[in-house]
Parts: structure tokens; C-alpha cells; sequence
């Protein structure tokens, strides 16, 4: 899938100098870092959501049991006893999982590591805008030290995932020449890294307590 991202109009640069090839470089990683901030971000507000919906559902199933608020004869006292301390369990491993994963932290460092990006991004633009007289050498001098500060803003931030590049490259579908099954499986997958275990989590317990109350 990645492949078929890389066609013709997305190397175009690759043939136009290595000032080309830096711009493009750091305008790609600015724009997948900014991308991997939003995909932490929403993923720590499904998690708050998540462990917040669960410890309702704690509540609540404990409300169930004390106020009788089910069938006796076709549900057993146990299994409200077991749903409710499985659910406690559930609710603890996976809030200590998830407080670990430091998303906002982590989406933090993204944010600051593409504003850095951007300022070589603006002034690279610059160059380009204002010093049309520079002569190779000076160019050559330029893009050497532009690169080093590229490489050791990369070298103090962690790298992203694959998913975030992908997810940058179709928004400029015509640049990339994106097709249209990778442009679904690229939202599918975006979709399963940052919802999908966290909606389960707020319906599945829902879908029991109905099943509970109404037998």
C-alpha cells in the first residue's frame, strides 16, 4: 500500500536539487508530526472517555445488584457478583495501561517537534523568496546546515508511526497520487489505532446492563 503512495508527482522534487528534496523532506515530517499530535490527541480523549464510561458502568451494576433491579430466576446473584468485579479489574488494569502511555506527553513532543520544523520550513521559504543571487556555494552551505538541523530535531523526538504518514499523504491525494482503496484502508486503520477498542469498551458493558435489567 505504502508504495502505490510514491508516484510520479510526489518525486517530482527529487529531481530538482537537493534544496527541492530538503524542502519537501521537512514539509512531509512537519506535516506527519502536526498529524501524529492530532492522532494522540484523540486517542487520549477516547481513553478519558473510555475509563470514565467504565467506572459509570461499575456504579451502575453495582446499583443493579443492591436495588434487585434484575430477573433472579433467570440470572444468577454470582454473575451480577462476577460482572461487577470483573468490571473493577478491567477498569483498574486498563486505566494503570493507559495513564502509562503518557498520550498527551507524548502528543506534546510531536506538536513541539513540528513547530520546530516549521521554523526550518519558513526559512527555507526564505531563502528560496529573498536570496535568488546565491551563488552553488552559498546554497551548498545552506543546505548543509539546514540539514543538520533537520537531523538533530528528528534525534530529539521520537519517531512517528507509520499510520501518521500515511494518514498525511492522503490528504494530498493528488500530490502523493493516492488511490482510492488505500484512501479507505489508510481511515480504517486510523479508525482502529484511535477508536475502535475505546467505543467497545463504552458499548459492550452497555449492551450486558440491557440484557441484565430487561431478562
Amino acid at each position: 500500500m505504502t508504495k502505490s503512495f510514491e508516484k510520479e508527482k510526489g518525486k517530482e522534487h527529487l529531481d530538482k536539487g537537493f534544496l527541492e528534496e530538503l524542502k519537501h523532506k521537512i514539509w512531509s515530517t512537519k506535516g506527519t508530526r502536526f498529524t501524529a499530535d492530532t492522532r494522540l490527541k484523540t486517542i487520549a480523549k477516547y481513553s478519558t472517555l473510555s475509563i470514565s464510561f467504565l467506572s459509570a458502568y461499575l456504579i451502575i451494576f453495582g446499583l443493579v445488584s443492591v436495588y434487585n433491579l434484575y430477573n433472579p430466576n433467570a440470572i444468577d446473584a454470582n454473575v451480577i457478583a462476577f460482572t461487577i468485579t470483573a468490571l473493577s479489574i478491567l477498569v483498574l488494569v486498563f486505566s494503570l495501561i493507559e495513564n502509562a502511555q503518557n498520550y498527551p506527553v507524548k502528543a506534546k513532543n510531536f506538536h513541539d517537534c513540528a513547530l520546530d520544523l516549521a521554523d526550518l520550513y519558513n526559512e527555507l521559504q526564505n531563502y528560496k523568496s529573498y536570496e535568488e543571487n546565491a551563488t552553488e556555494n552559498d546554497k551548498m552551505e545552506f543546505c548543509n546546515r539546514l540539514q543538520k538541523e533537520y537531523q538533530n530535531i528528528l534525534r530529539r523526538y521520537e519517531n512517528h508511526d507509520p499510520i501518521d504518514n500515511n494518514k498525511f499523504r492522503i490528504k494530498f491525494r493528488d500530490y502523493y497520487k493516492v488511490k482510492w482503496y488505500d484512501w479507505i484502508w489508510t481511515h480504517i486503520l486510523y479508525f482502529a489505532n484511535t477508536r475502535l477498542i475505546y467505543i467497545a469498551m463504552m458499548l459492550i458493558p452497555g449492551i450486558i446492563l440491557y440484557f441484565v435489567v430487561t431478562k
